[in-house]
């Protein structure tokens, strides 16, 4: 995720979601994934016309089964259409904050602080390779 830190300082005009829903099978419904949109892939769209793609991955950690992540990559284009609905955009992100939330050993959450304080939280959540995103 080392490409997170390109994003910081820029102004976020847009953020665009692949398929999602409400809510994961009631299996795999706990903390990691209460109150978050659940998708599979997000785009963060900036002024600057730059396109960063985020997704759920696996990372491999000798010893263990691999681990949940995200990965982000910078692209070209955007083939998604549907936006996610975030009333402060556009906005300038004061910060990004890389946190290891499911105690995977390896960063599997965002929190894309705005200069107004407010958050957008993306994190991969269970079932794996599922990713969730929401508004603080």
């Amino acid at each position: 995720m080392s490409e997170t830190i390109a994003f910081e300082q820029k102004l976020l005009i847009e953020i665009r979601i692949g398929e999602s829903h409400e809510r994961v099978h009631a299996a795999w419904r706990d903390d990691t994934n209460e109150g978050f949109l659940i998708c599979n892939e997000i785009n963060l769209i900036f002024n600057d016309q730059s396109i960063f793609e985020i997704k759920p991955c696996e990372v491999e950690v000798a010893g263990r089964y691999p681990s949940l992540s995200l990965s982000v990559n910078r692209i070209d284009s955007t083939n998604l259409h549907k936006r996610f609905q975030a009333n402060d955009l556009p906005m300038k992100i004061k910060e990004v904050v890389q946190t290891d939330y499911l105690g995977e050993d390896t960063p599997n959450q965002l929190e894309i602080v705005l200069q107004n304080a407010s958050k957008i939280i993306i994190r991969h959540v269970f079932p794996p390779m599922t990713m969730g995103i929401r508004l603080e």
